[in-house]
């Protein structure tokens, strides 16, 4: 994929993404993920696991993951100016009418409307880590895929640490890989 190409995609993934960088992976998988595409599922996969453990914002770290395995140096700048161009020149303008008219009835329903897309694309994105996390093989034609009990496992301790415990998620990404690195040997 050219630089240009690059940059544009991710402009227009950037004018998308209200809500933050997990709204860019349900884009990303479309545009990017799958057979003869840039990334396979699980490439795609290792890539936001490295973004979650990178310091900074999923999505620049993401969009820089991209723009790097696609282009080298020039593509990851191409990709994360793509991503924060719009947002730049936007939020600008946005802001002004927010403040504005935050309480107009109008802006309410849109801010309202704007959350339930975002919250799908959160579902969506959860969705999509399931499914490379949990599931052994891809869902084929008349096959029921494998669960993996250990990655199951190891969600389900995750959730518990963060919900209850109050574990940093920094901590408990961590303490996952190391789980993971683990069983994996064992229990596949």
């Amino acid at each position: 994929m050219s630089i240009l190409m690059l940059f544009l995609n991710f402009c227009k993934f950037g004018l998308l993404c209200f809500g933050g960088g997990y709204m860019l992976i349900p884009l990303l998988t479309a545009e990017f993920v799958g057979e003869n595409k840039l990334l396979s599922p699980e490439r795609f996969g290792n890539l936001i696991s490295i973004s979650q453990l990178t310091p900074g914002p999923v999505g620049i770290n993401t969009a820089t993951f991209a723009g790097y395995i696609s282009s080298g140096f020039w593509g990851a700048l191409a990709a994360t100016a793509g991503l924060v161009f719009p947002t730049l020149l936007l939020a600008g303008v946005a802001m002004k009418f927010i403040i504005r008219y935050r309480e107009h009835p109008v802006m309410k329903s849109i801010l309202y409307g704007a959350r339930l897309g975002a919250s799908a694309l959160v579902i969506y994105a959860v969705l999509i880590f399931m499914e490379l996390s949990l599931l052994k093989s891809r869902l084929e034609l008349g096959c029921f895929p494998e669960l993996s009990y250990s990655a199951l496992l190891i969600m389900v301790i995750s959730f518990l640490l963060i919900r209850f415990c109050k574990w940093q998620t920094t901590w408990v990404i961590l303490l996952s890989g190391l789980l993971g690195a683990v069983s994996y040997p064992f229990l596949g």
